[in-house]
């Protein structure tokens, strides 16, 4: 059984935090005007995301349009039964306004600098066009799910993915390119040069 996991990620043994992954629930989600339904890609998306080793933070108070509930223990077993079971956490967060004002005066960049510390966020997934420039001003890199925003802001996406596999995939491909290559004149038990 999977250990769930907490809404603040703990740090790692070595004491460091861990970069996280926001998501925002709506970009995993059919939008529907009865009930709303996970996307059939999502609970793989999810999966694979995990394959990075980073912790999954999904987050909103709402989704399409219809308030999540405000009890912690309902709001994420509603999350579980509706996008599936997996190791990531379920944390409330109001998303700043959508208006371009609220990016200008420094308020919706506030409260992204917030929950990317407090989630120790490095990377945030999110199928809302107006929110990619207060998230990348608040130190966020930015993956934007599918059509672009009809009146772009000086702010683009790190990546404008068009749709969920993309910007997974996205991701998968950063953490490998990232990561350090070994010196290929040492050897691993050794440390020295290759003989």
């Amino acid at each position: 059984m999977l250990a769930r996991r907490q809404a603040v990620m703990p740090p790692d043994p070595a004491g460091q935090a861990t970069a996280g992954i926001l998501v925002s629930l709506d970009s995993l989600m059919v939008q529907r005007a009865e009930q709303p339904a996970a996307l059939e890609d999502a609970p793989v998306a999810l999966r694979r995301i995990g394959w990075i080793g980073r912790p999954i933070i999904l987050m909103g108070r709402q989704v399409a349009g219809r308030d999540l509930p405000h009890d912690a223990g309902e709001r994420e077993a509603w999350v579980r039964a509706t996008i599936g079971t997996g190791a990531y956490a379920v944390v409330p967060f109001e998303e700043p306004s959508a208006e371009r004002a609220a990016t200008q005066d420094g308020e919706a960049v506030d409260q992204w600098r917030e929950v990317r510390s407090d989630q120790h966020a490095t990377w945030m997934l999110t199928d809302r066009p107006r929110q990619v420039g207060a998230a990348r001003q608040a130190g966020l890199k930015v993956i934007l799910i599918g059509p672009a925003d009809p009146q772009p802001s000086v702010h683009r996406p790190d990546y404008h993915a068009r749709d969920l596999k993309d910007a997974v995939g996205h991701l998968l491909t950063v953490d490998v390119f990232s990561t350090p290559v070994a010196d290929p004149g040492k050897t691993p038990s050794a440390g020295g040069p290759a003989a």
